[in-house]
């Protein structure tokens, strides 16, 4: 199994070492490279996810990778905004062409969608896991 180096970086975030051949031991690695005064585990790289979706907002604690669900919900909520915005953008073109032919059914169709649209951030995820975290998508973006 590799071994890597992890320790705490800025506020309480995850850093990583993961080391080359280069002649030294994994304990010299650390004690070269982690920043003095920095909290560190040596632990097998598959001790650590292998998903980085949520690597952001993976935090270090006692020698351990957690991850953060507030954030990775936060993070999660974050895809969704990037994929409503060419949507949104969509209709402020088709919200354009119905102002321009008067017509008011398409813009009060238009206006309800995007409302809705906008909205999907407040969705509850109630996911636990990263993995329930993921497969919470609201259809209105697909």
């Amino acid at each position: 199994m590799n071994k890597i180096v992890i320790y705490e970086g800025a506020e309480n975030s995850v850093s990583i070492l993961q080391p080359c051949e280069c002649g030294l031991t994994i304990e010299q690695i650390a004690e070269k490279d982690v920043p003095k005064g920095s909290d560190y585990a040596i632990v097998d790289s598959n001790s650590i996810p292998s998903d980085l979706t949520f690597f952001p907002v993976w935090k270090y604690n006692e020698g351990k990778v957690e991850i953060d669900l507030d954030g990775a919900k936060e993070l999660w909520k974050n895809k969704w905004r990037e994929a409503r915005k060419p949507k949104l953008e969509a209709l402020d073109l088709a919200y354009m062409r119905a102002t321009e032919t008067q017509n008011t059914s398409e813009i009060s169709r238009i206006v309800a969608e995007k409302q809705e649209l906008r909205d999907v951030t407040n969705t509850p995820i109630p996911g636990t896991t990263p993995e329930e975290i993921k497969a919470v998508w609201p259809e209105i973006l697909n």
